[in-house]
């Protein structure tokens, strides 16, 4: 089947993504608890969906590569927890791999910085075919605890370490503005030692190297590639050339790696205006993504492979 995402659409369900990924052979697996879900694969520990009630977003962690060689950063913490002079400390909010953003009604609900919850309804979990699927609905709550936005989230999970991310946010019973912002949308707080702070490299697909070189850009992926623990690990990023626009990446030298269509002024330093996304009640923004986690021996030419699966997966 294939998915037909529009700019604005009637709220449904998403298409859930069963096909197999064919770039290597394993086999992947779940295990749902009360409040996660235990991926496996090859007998691996690969991640765990957090999604209990008392935290104030869902998330993966911990995300191993091949191996056992943690890619995220170690500790999720609370705010009391954070201490910017402390490598690794910053950021109370940057917690594994994560959907959330800053900047919506003028600021009025910010989800990235966990001002306002992100409440998980259900989860239901597909492991029946060759990949795992994960069809999450969550609410976002305003200041009121009342849902402003119903999310629909598929996460296609394959035996290549591959997070495919189909997501759907429609305003639930009063019109809801998208910002211009750099804080979002699709995230993963990489490793402190995996930090271009320390021993990784931040590359796209156009060839450019660097966080200054990538940073704000659209690309059809960017990567983040160093050592943990002398083991050479990375987790590559990809954009949907099907989404409404090119998303840019907020990709930064102390850890935090994301991708976000909602920042076309902030990303571009001003050489862009801002260009704000409105959905009326009932209306809904389809978007899609994919997060590839890879060990020592994926190169440039291996990532593309898993990207071109990514585009057909599914379809």
């Amino acid at each position: 089947m294939t998915l037909f995402r529009a700019l604005l659409i009637p709220a449904c369900l998403v298409a859930t993504a069963c096909s197999p990924l064919f770039v290597e052979a394993g086999e992947v697996s779940a295990k749902k608890q009360d409040d996660s879900v235990r991926i496996e694969v090859d007998g691996e520990h690969f991640t765990t969906f957090q999604f209990a009630d008392e935290q104030n977003k869902p998330y993966f962690h911990p995300v191993f590569a091949e191996g056992g060689t943690l890619v995220v950063r170690e500790d999720v913490f609370g705010k009391e927890g954070e201490n910017r002079k402390e490598p690794g400390r910053d950021h109370f909010h940057h917690k594994g791999i994560w959907i959330a953003i800053d900047s919506i009604n003028d600021d009025a609900l910010n989800t990235w910085h966990e001002r306002n919850k992100i409440r998980t309804d259900s989860v239901k979990v597909d492991d029946s075919g060759d990949n795992v699927v994960l069809n999450v609905n969550n609410s976002w709550l305003d200041d009121d605890g009342q849902p402003l936005l119903k999310e629909k989230t598929t996460y296609t999970i394959t035996p290549d370490r591959l997070i495919a991310c189909e997501l759907q946010l429609t305003a639930v019973d009063r019109p809801v503005t998208f910002g211009d912002t750099k804080e979002g949308l699709f995230a993963i707080r990489v490793h402190t030692d995996l930090r271009a702070a320390a021993s990784g490299t931040i590359s796209n697909a156009d060839g450019l190297v660097s966080e200054n070189d990538c940073w704000g850009k659209p690309s059809a992926w960017v990567d983040y590639t160093g050592k943990v623990d002398g083991k050479t690990v990375g987790v590559t990023i990809f954009d949907d050339e099907n989404n409404f626009r090119p998303s840019r990446y907020h990709v930064r030298g102390y850890g935090l790696f994301a991708i976000n269509p909602f920042g076309e002024k902030s990303y571009s330093k001003g050489q862009e205006e801002a260009k704000p996304l409105t959905l009326k009640p009932g209306e809904a923004v389809n978007l899609r993504y994919g997060l590839y986690v890879h060990a020592s021996d994926k190169d440039s030419a291996n990532i593309e492979k898993v990207h071109k699966a990514f585009k057909t997966l599914g379809k």
